[in-house]
């Protein structure tokens, strides 16, 4: 029982410190984040911006808003591009959505990259994953591979090859894998 006690007292006391690190609201400017924690609410980027950890909303106004760790909705307004270097959780809708490693959610944007896997749907003139996880619906649409998922769009790529044959890597109109 006392060890009970003593973990819910140990386990309260890290919960509420983690808490307490993490800033409800900040404004990235270049070279500045005013506060410069983590965000547990809602940030807003102007130009350029870059921080480390953000849950709940980004706003990106005029320019690139970088996060190492994103969960929840990242908004690219008025020529905004949402980068997340680590990993994203969540819905993304700019005029670009750049994941450098994994992404797990809907981008909405002109362009949509994921350097890693990609699990959820992307939606926009062009498409990129390298692993793909779901749907990819544009007008170009790019993968190294298809894991499990659809791509419809006027150029389906995937390097692994088609459902036709995976010596033919560009098939039109619908490709997929189950």
């Amino acid at each position: 029982m006392k060890l009970t006690l003593v973990t819910i007292a140990l386990t309260a006391t890290l919960l509420s410190s983690t808490v307490l690190a993490a800033t409800p609201i900040q404004l990235s400017l270049p070279t500045v984040n005013l506060p410069t924690d983590n965000v547990s609410g809602v940030r807003l980027n102007v130009l350029y911006g870059q921080t480390s950890q953000v849950t709940g909303i980004n706003f990106s106004l005029l320019g690139l808003s970088t996060i190492d760790n994103f969960t929840g909705l990242n908004l690219g307004l008025a020529f905004g591009i949402n980068h997340t270097t680590s990993s994203m959780t969540g819905l993304e809708i700019g005029l670009a959505n750049w994941n450098n490693n994994r992404a797990k959610g809907a981008d909405f944007g002109l362009v949509n990259y994921t350097g890693g896997n990609f699990t959820g749907a992307q939606f926009g003139s062009f498409n990129y994953a390298a692993s793909l996880n779901g749907l990819q619906f544009g007008l170009i649409n790019a993968t190294d591979h298809i894991n499990k998922g659809v791509q419809i769009g006027l150029i389906n790529y995937d390097k692994s090859g088609t459902f036709v044959s995976k010596n033919l890597s560009i098939f039109p109109i619908i490709n997929a894998r189950f």
